[in-house]
């Protein structure tokens, strides 16, 4: 049999947060019948995130080939070993040439289409639409600029992300709304993507479509049958309405479908996986009954009386007795009422008693105030010992499953503003969270229908190129990305690429074809474009509705 030849055009298809936890037992079940057709036509298999499993530093891995260490991307934020104000990165954060970069250099024309942190638009060979990050819909996220009035005019409008922020979920009016919201950002989504694909020249295609993140973070315990609440009212009066969101995405898989040829082929990827969060972990309480971490007395009060509010909002008992209308209000007051490391920075904690404080959900990572190395080792050591040795108050078992310092798992030169310790509790399912004011480490979230992220993504490949019906394909991880499109492409890797050629996703003769390498240039300093005011705040606004922010 002759080998195939390189793709002479590939689509990669992003889809935020998707995970074989629910797509899989969906397609078996013929909710999702394209899923299915690939899982049985293509070759499939879970594709490991970063360390640890959040969107910024793991779509930056896919988008460069690179461990965090070398691409300096931990967070939504800059690191304060960088800024100490932490403003929002912006795609000119990232150290290094992206995926369509290379291919650029290589003669390819490109696709860009809303893959976070993508804003501002690059000036490429092609075109691209920008992701998350991207301030709003009246931003200039398009490149060429011409391409904005098209798209809006195809799409009804485009939207570069979607404003969760302003629906209270716990209410079926409003979790009703959100859910109509995500489908029509989806049918959007899938307009633009369909008539780019249709009408403009490109070899290279990378569209990231965020409905399975945007539902999950917000509804996770109403699809997981393993969480009480999956079986609660609200969750059997919104389980069709979500699964119709879904179908959408399938329905829009298909169409892609549809389009693949004998030298087309397709990879899926999502940036992470999911699952539900059973317990709030607030670091930076237990960090300072640690004794290393000191607040300023200066907004303490006003921070305890706002996570009282937020914890009685929690409480299944206020939530029986008090009116919904009430609780709403509380809710919104809340969630206008969280700030960022930022805030803390600015006053709430006393940096001249303050040896160690963590960041923030995004990076769930705890950086250190040392005054030289040699505190910094020691102090890296006493909170992975105590990070270890944490137990839970109810049963007595250990909390913290791994513990890592930074040089552990980063490697190059921007693994010095990484935060200096990162922790998987219980697979994450207990969650790092930066709040102040709560007076325990440890909480529940049972009530809650929240879901976070989890380790293992999804990886999905179909074409000429690709093995046909094999899965699940072990040992894939995010940074492969880069190169397995690069060698599928039939240009050589760069040699400072952290990920590998997947070759065990290609067909029996083309995995045979040797992987070629080349030697990279040196990677160039990132670019400091900042968003104003008014741009971050809308940002901040958005990262809030999805819990990144508190």
């Amino acid at each position: 049999m002759n080998t195939p030849p390189p793709a002479s055009r590939l689509i990669l298809l992003g889809l935020d947060g998707a995970t074989f936890a629910n797509l899989k037992p969906w397609a078996e079940e013929g909710i999702l019948p394209n899923f299915r057709r690939i899982m049985g036509e293509g070759a499939w298999g879970p594709l490991a995130s970063t360390i640890p499993p959040t969107t910024p530093p793991a779509w930056t891995a896919a988008i460069t080939g690179k461990n965090p260490g070398k691409h300096g991307i931990f967070d939504f934020r800059d690191s304060p070993y960088r800024d100490f104000e932490r403003p929002l990165i912006t795609g000119a954060s990232i150290r290094g040439r992206k995926i369509w970069n290379i291919l650029n250099e290589h003669g390819l024309r490109c696709g860009v289409l809303n893959v976070p942190i993508t804003w501002p638009p690059e000036k490429i060979n092609g075109f691209m639409l920008s992701g998350m990050m991207t301030p709003g819909a009246q931003s200039e996220w398009a490149e060429p600029a011409v391409l904005k009035e098209e798209i809006n005019q195809i799409s009804g409008g485009y939207l570069p992300d979607l404003d969760i922020a302003k629906f209270d979920a716990f209410l079926d009016r409003d979790a009703l709304d959100f859910l109509r919201a995500v489908e029509d950002c989806c049918e959007r989504r899938r307009k633009a993507f369909l008539h780019l694909l249709d009408t403009k020249p490109w070899e290279f295609f990378m569209a990231v479509f965020i409905l399975p993140d945007r539902i999950q973070h917000l509804f996770w315990k109403f699809i997981d049958p393993a969480f009480n609440l999956y079986r609660s009212p609200q969750a059997q009066r919104l389980r069709e309405p979500i699964l119709r969101c879904y179908r959408a995405m399938d329905a829009m898989l298909g169409q892609v479908l549809e389009r693949l040829d004998a030298r087309t082929d397709l990879m899926i990827l999502s940036d992470h996986g999911f699952g539900g969060t059973e317990t709030w972990f607030n670091v930076n309480e237990w960090l300072r009954s640690l004794g290393l971490l000191a607040k300023n007395p200066h907004g303490a009060l006003r921070k305890k009386m706002f996570y009282q509010a937020m914890v009685l909002n929690e409480s299944k008992l206020v939530r029986a007795l008090i009116p919904d209308a009430i609780q709403s209000a509380i809710r919104r007051k809340i969630r206008a009422g969280r700030d960022s490391i930022r805030a803390s920075v600015r006053g709430e904690i006393d940096w001249t008693k303050t040896k160690a404080y963590f960041s923030g959900v995004a990076s769930q990572g705890i950086y250190l105030n040392a005054t030289n190395e040699e505190e910094r080792l020691t102090l890296q050591q006493k909170i992975k010992d105590k990070l270890l040795e944490l137990r839970d108050p109810h049963t007595n078992e250990c909390v913290v499953d791994e513990v890592w310092f930074r040089e552990d798992i980063y490697q190059g030169p921007q693994t010095k503003f990484a935060p200096d310790i990162f922790f998987k509790a219980r697979n994450y399912g207990v969650l790092g969270r930066a709040l102040f004011g709560d007076n325990k480490a440890l909480r529940s979230s049972e009530a809650t229908p929240n879901g976070f992220h989890r380790p293992d993504g999804i990886l999905l490949a179909i074409g000429e190129r690709f093995q046909r019906g094999a899965g699940p394909v072990q040992g894939a991880q995010i940074a492969d990305i880069t190169p397995t499109v690069l060698h599928a492409m039939g240009f050589p890797v760069p040699d400072d690429m952290d990920g590998q050629v997947l070759l065990q996703l290609f067909h029996g003769e083309y995995k045979k074809r040797e992987i070629q390498f080349v030697k990279a240039p040196e990677d160039e300093q990132s670019n400091v474009i900042q968003h104003t005011f008014a741009e971050e705040e809308q940002i901040r606004q958005r990262l809030k509705g999805l819990g990144y922010l508190e």
